[in-house]
Parts: C-alpha cells; structure tokens; sequence
C-alpha cells in the first residue's frame, strides 16, 4: 500500500478535490509533477511522525494523508501570501532552458615562452 495519488486524491471530491485543485495551482503553479512529488514528500514525512506509532500501515497513509490536506487547505485558502513547504526546503528542478552554469576561466599563466 502507498501513498494516494493526487488524481486519486481529487476524485474523493469535495474537500478533497478542492485541495488537490488548490495544491497543484497555487502552490506549484499548475505544474503537476512537482506537486504530485512534493505531495508524496509531505506525506511521508507525516508518517514518520510518533503520532503514526502503533497504526497499521493503511490507517497511518489515510491518516497522513487526511493530516496533510486539513493543514494544507486553509493555508490555500487564506489571503495571506504562503507556500507548499516542500518548495521552501526542495531546490527546485532546473530547467531545460536555462543555460547550465558557466566553467570557471582557465587560469593564464604569468609568461608564455617566445
């Protein structure tokens, strides 16, 4: 058993659709893919938590997983300025279309022989 997809997540409806919706384009600026892994990110933090000890393991994903989106949800739904706290501790992907970093110059030597 692993943890629910966003999509399967989204399909519950409701309050849990409306996360999921949330989720992905406010906090990840449509990008499904990175919401998806920071969601599988979150979720498993959650389950390494002592409040997961003792639970089997399907209760422990539902509950992480439930825990997740009724902390996630209001912070989405406020006025104030937040953000997913995966993208605050996760570097985000470099793009493609960024050039990649520059070598350092060669170093000249002082004298070239004549």
């Amino acid at each position: 058993m692993s943890v629910r997809s966003l999509s399967e997540i989204h399909e519950c409806g409701g309050t849990a659709a409306e996360f999921v919706q949330h989720f992905a384009a406010k906090w990840h600026d449509g990008d499904w893919e990175t919401a998806e892994d920071h969601w599988q990110l979150i979720v498993n933090r959650l389950l390494r938590g002592r409040e997961m000890e003792g639970l089997k393991r399907r209760d422990a994903l539902r509950t992480a997983e439930q825990a997740a989106q009724n902390f996630g949800l209001p912070l989405l739904l406020s006025a104030s300025d937040t953000r997913c706290p995966m993208c605050a501790i996760v570097p985000p992907p470099r793009s493609s279309l960024s050039p990649p970093p520059s070598p350092p110059a060669p170093r000249r030597p002082g004298t070239e022989p004549s």
